[in-house]
This record gives structure tokens, C-alpha cells and sequence, in this order.
């Protein structure tokens, strides 16, 4: 089975049990919720996270975006300090995981900073996906092995340079490039512009004994909020081949 993990915008909590539970009857496997994705996706207020997690059957993964702001991923001590309190945060939410990302104004992986929210989250027992940061890297196929080393347990890429407006469908080699370098030791996880269409097209392209699973957005809205329908048509078109 190919996981999907739905996206869910929850800038208005009254929204959030309602699209929690749309995600799961269509077949999401897990939930990331953030804010702002007008700014590409930053944390979600505390009373958001508490609400999605009483929203949720007890098996069901949530997970919580920690991004203090939007721009570039360079973080300086105050926007870290930011960050511990929200996976601090999380945790007392009852998150299973936490999706953060840490570079240098070179665009490497800030290690430094990364081992310390790292640290955090595994005390806090959240596991830890590397988020669309990874697009930003000068060289991502090295970070994968560093990734892998320093405990991380899935990356979010959509193969496409941060910035760019092309789709995950449209590099489907360098996808592919990615999973053959993790080798099974790591999730890849594929978003950026997913449909039913794109994920159908890429599973069929991609060895079925890779180690992948989809993200998305956009797609799963119907009215401004997540709809059962659009997940099952999403789970449907890779699942039901």
C-alpha cells in the first residue's frame, strides 16, 4: 500500500475536526497540519493541534509543521529558540511527528542547529520528517545519507529547486534518483502539485519495492476545506492498480 498524507491548513480551528476526519475517511494515512500556507506552510497554534488530535482515532498520525516564519530556512538563535518550544509544544499536543528543516545561508544542511531540534523531538518521542528545505539544497542527494545518519525518518521533495513553479510529476527521474540513494532507508515522501493523475503517473514509473508515499495539498480541498472524496479519489488512483 502506498501511504498519503493530506496537508491540512488550519488557520480556523472551527475547521479543523471537520477536516481531520474528512482526510482519514478518504484513506490518509497521515495529517500534517500547519498555518499560513500562503507562506508556503509555518507551525500551528497549540489549540489547532489539540483540536485535530481529539479529531483523531487513536492510531492515526498527526503531524505538526515547526516553521517560525516564512522566507528563506537560515534560522538565527532566536527563530531555534521558537522551534524547541514548539515541538515542546507539539508534543504536549500529542503529535506523532514534527516537520521542520534547518539550512545555511549557503543552503547546506545546518547541522548544528538540526542535531539540537533532533534531540528535542526524540526525548519528546516525535519522529522527525526534513521538510521542503530539502529542495533548497545546493547538493540533496548528499544530505540524504546525512539525513539518514542523524535518525531522521522521512524527507518531503517534490524534485524540483525550491522557488520553482514545475511539479513533481515533471522529474520523476530525479525522484526516482532520490529513492535509489535511500535505498529503503528513509521515506521519501513525494509532494508538490500531486494529483491523482501525477501520483498515478509517478507510481507507475517508480519500482513498487521503493520506499515512497505522497503528500498533498491542493488537491484533497474542495470549498476551501479538505474533502473524503478527494483523498479517496487520491488513495484510489495508486492504491486500486
Amino acid at each position: 500500500m502506498i501511504d498519503i498524507e493530506i496537508c491540512l491548513a488550519c488557520d480556523h480551528p472551527d475547521d479543523v475536526a471537520k477536516q481531520v476526519k474528512a482526510a482519514y475517511a478518504g484513506g490518509a494515512t497521515r495529517v500534517e497540519l500547519c498555518s499560513h500556507m500562503a507562506q508556503e506552510g509555518l507551525t500551528p497554534s497549540f489549540n489547532a493541534m489539540v483540536t485535530a488530535k481529539a479529531a483523531a482515532q487513536k492510531d492515526q498520525q498527526l503531524l505538526s509543521m515547526i516553521r517560525p516564519r516564512g522566507g528563506d530556512f537560515c534560522y538565527d538563535a532566536s527563530d531555534i529558540k521558537y522551534m524547541q518550544r514548539d515541538i515542546r509544544l507539539a508534543a504536549q499536543a500529542g503529535m506523532h511527528g514534527v516537520v521542520l528543516g534547518t539550512l545555511t545561508q549557503h543552503n547546506t544542511l545546518d547541522i548544528f542547529n538540526l542535531k539540537s531540534l533532533l534531540a528535542l523531538a526524540e526525548k519528546s518521542n516525535l519522529m522527525v520528517t526534513f521538510h521542503r528545505a530539502f529542495d533548497a539544497l545546493v547538493e540533496p542527494e548528499q544530505a540524504i545519507t546525512t539525513l539518514i545518519d542523524l535518525g531522521v525518518k522521512r524527507i518531503l521533495t517534490s524534485g524540483v529547486a525550491w522557488g520553482s513553479s514545475d511539479k513533481a510529476v515533471q522529474h520523476i527521474d530525479r525522484l526516482e534518483h532520490y529513492l535509489q540513494i535511500a535505498n529503503g532507508n528513509i521515506e521519501i515522501v513525494i509532494g508538490g502539485g500531486i494529483t491523482s493523475s501525477s501520483a498515478r503517473q509517478i507510481s507507475a514509473q517508480i519500482a513498487r519495492s521503493s520506499y515512497y508515499s505522497f503528500h498533498a495539498y491542493s488537491f484533497a480541498i474542495c470549498h476551501g476545506l479538505v474533502h473524503k472524496d478527494r483523498v479517496k479519489e487520491l488513495y484510489q488512483g495508486v492504491n486500486d492498480t
